[in-house]
């Protein structure tokens, strides 16, 4: 694992690692893309099975854009009606996997020059804190923190503290020598068993 792309994700995806938060979007390291592509290989192996999944977006912006998700979080959401209406008014598919979804909205990053708004309801934003920033353009929010609150300011504020609360306590271990998969039950850093070798035995 890299310890850039560990302290990357620890600053950034805290929450979406401790299962918190279903997805973040982070702008990639300025890295040769086939390098990163490889580094991501290796933390899709490590945490698969700890349902996370990470890809890599390729831009014509300065800077390529990096998804982490969890896919059965986001499955529940794109499953609700409310957001599926949304999703469809905005040229989704409407049917089929999880996945067709996402890949629609990659192929929304990589090629509009704004993000495209409803990049929130994949992040876990509150649908009516959704709406309230495309009818408002984004003016007279009554708070800000990873989003702008249209809605319910307590229920808000009480997820940015924990996001907080999780990315500070994330980056102090990683800052301390540990790593994403060490304290999430990465694969790659678990010990591995050790095999006999029976052409040693009689």
């Amino acid at each position: 694992m890299d310890p850039e792309l560990d302290q990357l994700f620890a600053w950034h995806c805290a929450p979406t690692f401790a299962g918190i938060k279903m997805a973040s979007l982070v702008a990639a390291p300025q890295v040769r893309r086939t390098e990163l592509a490889g580094q991501l290989g290796r933390y899709n192996r490590a945490f698969r099975r700890q349902g996370l999944r990470f890809r890599l977006i390729p831009t014509h912006r300065s800077r390529d854009l990096l998804l982490v998700y969890r896919p059965e979080q986001l499955a529940r959401q794109l499953a609700r009606p409310e957001v599926r209406r949304l999703l469809a008014g905005r040229g989704y598919p409407a049917d089929g996997p999880p996945e067709r979804q996402v890949e629609h909205l990659c192929r929304q990053l990589a090629t509009r020059e704004a993000f495209p708004h409803e990049v929130g309801v994949f992040l876990g934003y509150p649908l009516e804190d959704v709406l309230g920033f495309v009818e408002h353009g984004g003016k007279g929010c009554k708070c800000t923190g990873p989003w702008k609150v249209y809605s319910d300011v307590d229920r808000a504020q009480d997820l940015f503290r924990r996001y907080g609360q999780c990315r500070e306590a994330v980056c102090r271990r990683v800052a301390e020598g540990s790593t994403l998969a060490r304290l999430f039950g990465g694969l790659e850093d678990r010990p591995q068993p050790t095999i006999p070798d029976r052409r040693l035995q009689t």
